[in-house]
């Protein structure tokens, strides 16, 4: 029977039920008795459910993370794990679990890169064993519970207000401090008042009619 592997592919063997060895990209042409495992090497991503997970104050905040992997070794693969693909979504959803649990709720945001890394350090061992490597975790969700959205808006927009209370607050001491000043300079000086009174004086201009 004919066999044609792509170069992103490897199959293993097994000859009448024994593993025989893993076959390079090509063709090939084995007997009826011979099986062959097709195993795809390319990168792929895994993206499991997010899942609410407590943290050490005690408030369920909602993570969900992005995994790079692909197949290191197609034979290990293939033997391993009936559902190696299952096997590793497991160890990522339980390694989040705990990189987030030590965590109070108000660091889990700030350190996605390190809950990140700790989550690849933890997965790398097992996804060793199943005939994985595993490139790239990234943290892309993090959703606090309700209540706190909703405290963290109401905190926002009173900080706001206040900004705004204590800039019109600032506004009204300067132009208290310019009265201020300028009463006591017309009292120290009562000459300016009648030089403000020449500068504000307005002029009047008739136009007369002109003569036929």
């Amino acid at each position: 029977m004919k066999h044609t592997l792509y170069p992103w592919e490897r199959a293993v063997r097994f000859d009448r039920g024994v593993l025989a060895g893993e076959v390079e990209p090509g063709q090939h042409k084995f007997p009826r008795h011979v099986v062959l495992h097709r195993v795809d090497l390319r990168p792929r991503s895994l993206t499991p459910a997010a899942q609410d997970v407590p943290t050490a104050d005690g408030v369920l905040v909602r993570v969900t993370v992005v995994v790079r992997w692909a197949v290191a070794s197609a034979t290990t693969f293939v033997v391993a794990s009936a559902r190696p693909e299952d096997e590793l979504y497991t160890a990522v959803q339980l390694a989040l679990r705990s990189a987030v649990v030590k965590r109070a709720h108000s660091a889990v945001d700030p350190e996605r890169e390190a809950i990140a890394a700790e989550v690849l350090a933890a997965v790398a061992g097992r996804a060793a064993e199943l005939g994985v490597s595993v490139s790239e975790v990234a943290v892309r969700d993090v959703v606090m519970p309700g209540e706190l959205r909703r405290a963290a808006l109401a905190e926002l927009v009173a900080a706001s207000e206040g900004r705004a209370a204590l800039e019109r607050a600032r506004g009204e001491t300067a132009a208290l401090r310019s009265l201020l000043n300028a009463a006591r300079l017309a009292e120290e000086h009562p000459a300016l008042l009648e030089l403000r009174a020449l500068q504000t004086a307005t002029t009047v201009v008739v136009d007369r009619p002109k003569r036929a």
